[in-house]
């Protein structure tokens, strides 16, 4: 069963729509929230856990204009922050170490690939993080070395 909320950035949407599980979002989680930015970045979305967020407030100014996050990473970062019971899908690394900075906890695409695999909702994160790199995602030997290792170690 779902649990959890999560917000989640345009880089993770077109990634799993990529390699054709994108439904896999609705499977791991309750709510799925979209900011707007995301939305129009990304296109139409279709899967009946979307929840579409309109995110403006100051925050969003400082981390856009200031530390010159992109908008959809920006909305996510705002909203998750304001929003504490949602976590951030984000995959930018500079993204990412704001948010950590601002004391929330992350995942992002490759993690939502091992939650989905711990519920036996896909075979393989490693398999599938394989394909998002032939796609042309940019996956760390080291990360992809984790990933394989976690996926032999399960027995």
């Amino acid at each position: 069963m779902p649990e959890k909320k999560v917000v989640v950035d345009t880089s993770c949407l077109i990634a799993l729509e990529s390699i054709g599980i994108i439904k896999i979002l609705c499977e791991l989680y309750k709510e799925v929230v979209i900011p707007d930015s995301v939305l129009k970045e990304f296109g139409k979305l279709t899967l009946k856990c979307i929840k579409l967020k309109k995110v403006e407030e100051p925050l969003l100014n400082l981390l856009g204009h200031k530390l010159n996050l992109g908008r959809g990473e920006a909305e996510v970062t705002t909203f998750a922050f304001r929003n504490k019971e949602y976590l951030p899908v984000i995959d930018d690394m500079k993204a990412r170490n704001i948010a950590k900075e601002l004391g929330l906890k992350i995942t992002g695409t490759v993690g939502l690939l091992a939650r989905a695999e711990r519920k036996g909702i896909i075979s393989s994160a490693y398999k599938e993080s394989l394909k998002l790199r032939k796609k042309g995602f940019y996956l760390p030997d080291k990360l992809l070395k984790q990933i394989k290792k976690s996926n032999t170690n399960k027995g």
